[in-house]
């Protein structure tokens, strides 16, 4: 008779949803530094990288994780989404599809309300996720 297949469980100090293990680590770091900072945290085949958001759930689970963590939050959290490769055209770090924009009025918007106008890197504002 075969073993039975348990399922995989997330290390200490993270928490699982839908088969995929989250940590928020309240640490100021640019959005490249963060995503190295994950990078540390891969554990044999499992890469640690910054969060991709693919549905209203997700992003609801995301918000409680890290209101759950720092209560009141007004931070920003670095997504793995960017457009570092090409101009205009916006992937996840875990290469995942984007397949989930619900971002305030025109964002991601590149900057250009911004000095310089060069914004490669998605975060969410969490303030506005209530």
């Amino acid at each position: 008779m075969p073993e039975p297949v348990h399922a995989y469980s997330c290390p200490l100090f993270w928490t699982e949803y839908e088969g995929h293990c989250y940590r928020y680590f309240p640490i100021n770091k640019t959005w490249a530094e963060a995503d190295l900072y994950c990078a540390e945290f891969s554990i044999g085949i499992r890469s640690a990288k910054l969060a991709s958001i693919h549905s209203w759930q997700e992003n609801v689970f995301v918000y409680d994780l890290v209101n759950s963590r720092v209560p009141g939050i007004p931070t920003d959290i670095w997504t793995g989404l960017n457009d570092l490769r090409q101009e205009g055209h916006f992937e996840w770090t875990d290469g995942s599809s984007y397949d989930y924009q619900y971002w305030d009025g025109s964002q991601p918007d590149d900057g250009i309300h911004s000095i310089p106008e060069e914004e490669d890197c998605v975060q969410i504002c969490t303030a506005l996720l209530e």
